[in-house]
Order: C-alpha cells, then structure tokens, then sequence
C-alpha cells in the first residue's frame, strides 16, 4: 500500500485517437521470452524498499528481482511485454527503455508493467529516509532501464512459431478488500505458449492482488507471493513465467488473509509462508485451468494502440513533492512543458493490445475493480463527497474477447483510480465511520476516473 505522497496518480484529458481497426488474422504468431535480474547491490549504499514506510532499508536479498519479457510478431507487427518486479515506473523511465529498444529493433512497439512489488526498491522517490527525501538511486535507475531493453531485444530475437492456449479461473478466498465497498476481481487469466516441437516457450498469468504478503517489517528483497506463483508454473511446464498485475486498488491484497496450511494450522501473517502460499494457490488455478479448460487461440491477430492522455494534478501533496523535486515528474498545461508551481497535468498514456484471441487494456496505475467489473455503490452512500456523481462505464465493457486483461501499471505508475462517486476525503465520512478510508490520498484527484474512462473509449473508438 503506497504511504502519503505515495504513486501518484494522474489520469487523462485523454487525447483523441483514430479508430482501432479491425484486426485480420495474419499468417500465424511467433513467441520470444526472456529474463534478466534486477535485484540491487546490497552493501554499496543503502536501498530503500518501497511500498510502506520511509527509512525501510534492505538487509539481505530473500529472492531475486527480474525483468522478464513476452515478444509476440505477425511477421510486421511486434509488441514486446516486460514485466519488472518494481513498485513502479515513470512514463518518462518506459520512454528512455523505449528510446533504447529502437536503437536494435527499430520497429517493436513496448509495454512495460511493473508488478507492484511492495518488497524491492524504491523508483519513484517515495520511500527514502523521510517524506522530504527521494529513496531512488539513479545509477539503479538507470539499469533498470537499460535491463529492460535488453531483455526486450533478446525476447525479440528468441521469436519462434508457436501456438497460444488461453484459459481462465475465479480464485475464491485469496484476495482481501480491505476498504469499502467489497468489490473483488478474482478472475485470473492464463496463456501458455507452445513451440513447434510442443515444448511450453512461457506463460503469462494476470491476477489482482498486491505483491505484499510480507508486510511493512520485512527488509529482504524479495518479489513477494509473484516469486513462488512463477516457480510453480515454470515447474509444472517449463519455459519463462511472466506475471502480470490487474485492478489492484481499492485495495486488493493478501493482507488478512486467514489461510490454513496442508494439516490445518493458520499460515502466519507477514510471512514468507503465506507468500507462498499465495502465490502457489494462484498458480495451481492457473495450471487447473490451462489442463481442463484451455482453448488455443483461433485468431492469429495482433495489434497494439496506445494514446497519450494528460491528467489533472489535483493533489497537493504531490505537487509539493514535485516542487521540492521528491517525484523526478515534469508537469503541463495545455499539452506544453510548464514548471511544478504552475502547471496543471501529467503526461501518461492508455494502451490496447490484442494477442489472438486475448485482449487487453493498459492502464497507468492502480485502478479499483468497481471501475473494470462492475460495482459502483449504487445507491451513493449519502456521505460520498459529490452527491449524484456520473457513474464511469466499467472498462470490461470495451473490450469484446473472452480472455479480456487489465494490465496494471502499465507504462506508468500514477496512483489510485478511484470512482467519483465513491470519493471520500471529507467529514462525514461514508459508511458512518469516524475517519476517511485508504485511498483519496494517493490519488490526482476525483475527475481521474471518468477521464480514464474517456481516453479509452476514444482510443478505441467504442
């Protein structure tokens, strides 16, 4: 869970897009994976860890970071995913490994997704000795970047035919809500992919939950219950494993989760075992679902549209952290670069990737699962702080594929997406409660949501 002046949030005046086509099978897909570690030097200098408090510093590495890529080709269209277990990045850090990428693949089009992870590094600023103190180190910065075009590229040039099996499945007890009201995602979606010689290349699993099993105490580097979901899956089928995190706000999350272990005794709290658990639970659905019910894609379609969109900075406490350079962010006023103290948005941009007969959306932060499933408070608990708010379209809507994705983080970090009707920072509160739920503080603002909304409904044009 991100602290005060934590991922910022910021969403969209959302750029109008041209129409997204349709899509004609092309003559067949070819699959490239890859994994290269980011786990820091422990030793050299002190590595904030990310995700709760500040002055939280690592003391040993528990399991490594990575970076680790999906290439998918048509032959003219390639889109590479990177996956990095990371709080989060920048849009302005997925340019430069953008940047990076074209100098040896010209034409490949990159997704970068960080899983959230609450037990690696700080990347944003937001965790160093105190609220006043970024806890970034720029030369690991810098890596992180530089790793991430390097594992594109190698996926890219491991691309070989293969064929996408796709499959999905509820996980039922392995997420917890922990703010009002309970809106759970706990579909997870599978893809394995198999060469030509039928051997598993990689898979990809995309699940909503909160890399942060362990808590706020533990200082081992660690990709948290991510770490044990790949292992299971990289054990039962081989190949590459990359995972990728849906709509965790809200807040999805392992925390107080009561789980048994084989004999029946409660799995302990903040620890590794309940890491494990979690991530070996959501594997096994996984694994359950590509062995009973998984379907080979029927399409060999690809195509890749993103958008740029520039969100209002409505939060004070962000602005301050930019103006006392805290967040490294630059901020804009009418589509132009302008100064900390006067500038009105955040560029970030929105994404729609079609994979065969898998679809998905990619969204710049931490958005509540009422906004993709469904599930608005209705009626708006008199308390709310705009009564009779508009109701944002859920974003499951736009898309058409029954193998339907959110990608989480993708391309940026900014924050909470929270629905307007549902914003509650002032007295009284919602729900009769004496003080204000998680949330509004690591948001842009309460307008994020329903321009979010806006940017993807015209990017593709629905």
């Amino acid at each position: 869970m991100l602290p005060t002046l934590a991922a910022l949030l910021s969403l969209l005046a959302a750029a109008a897009a041209p129409p997204f086509a349709p899509v004609a099978p092309g003559p067949g897909l070819r699959f490239g994976f890859a994994k290269r570690t980011l786990t820091p030097e422990i030793g050299r200098r002190p590595v904030y860890m990310a995700g709760f408090g500040h002055d939280r510093k690592a003391t040993g590495v528990h399991d490594d970071l990575w970076a680790r890529a999906l290439a998918v080709s048509d032959g003219g269209t390639t889109v590479v995913l990177v996956a990095v277990d990371l709080i989060g990045l920048f849009h302005a850090d997925v340019e430069e490994a953008r940047a990076l990428l074209r100098q040896t693949v010209p034409r490949a089009e990159l997704i970068v997704a960080s899983t959230h992870v609450h037990e690696g590094p700080d990347t944003m600023g937001l965790w160093g000795k105190g609220q006043l103190s970024s806890g970034v180190d720029p030369a690991y910065l810098d890596r992180v970047r530089r790793t991430v075009a390097a594992t594109a590229a190698e996926a890219v040039g491991r691309l070989q035919p293969a064929r996408l099996v796709l499959a999905k499945a509820r996980t039922p007890g392995l997420i917890e809500d922990t703010r009002l009201p309970i809106v759970i995602d706990d579909t997870l979606v599978a893809w394995q992919v198999i060469g030509a010689e039928g051997a598993t290349l990689g898979t990809l699993v995309n699940w909503s939950s909160h890399p942060e099993a362990l808590g706020g105490d533990n200082t081992q580097v660690t990709s948290d219950y991510v770490h044990y979901l790949r292992a299971r899956m990289e054990e039962r089928l081989g190949g590459t494993s990359v995972f990728l995190v849906g709509s965790i706000g809200g807040l999805m999350t392992p925390l107080g989760l009561k789980l048994t272990d084989a004999k029946g005794q409660p799995i302990p709290a903040d620890s590794f075992a309940l890491a494990q658990a979690v991530g070996e639970r959501a594997a096994d659905a996984a694994l359950e679902a590509l062995r009973g019910g998984g379907r080979p894609s029927a399409s060999s379609a690809l195509a890749y549209r993103r958008a740029t969109v520039y969100v209002p900075l409505e939060n004070r406490l962000f602005r301050l952290a930019l103006f006392l350079g805290v967040l490294d962010r630059r901020l804009y006023s009418h589509g132009e670069p302008a100064t900390a103290l006067f500038g009105d948005d955040m560029e970030s941009e929105v994404g729609h990737l079609v994979v065969g007969d898998a679809e998905a959306l990619c969204v710049p932060g931490e958005i509540y699962p009422e906004l993709v499933q469904g599930g608005i408070q209705e009626p708006q608990d008199p308390a709310a702080d705009f009564p009779g708010a508009a109701r944002e379209r859920a974003l499951a809507s736009l898309m058409k594929s029954d193998y339907p994705m959110i990608l989480g983080l993708a391309n940026d970090e900014i924050g909470y997406v929270i629905p307007r009707s549902e914003w509650d920072a002032k007295a009284p509160f919602a729900y009769g409660r004496k003080e204000g739920q998680y949330g509004e503080v690591n948001s842009v603002g309460p307008s994020a949501a329903g321009r979010l909304e806006e940017a993807f409904e015209r990017l593709l044009a629905r």
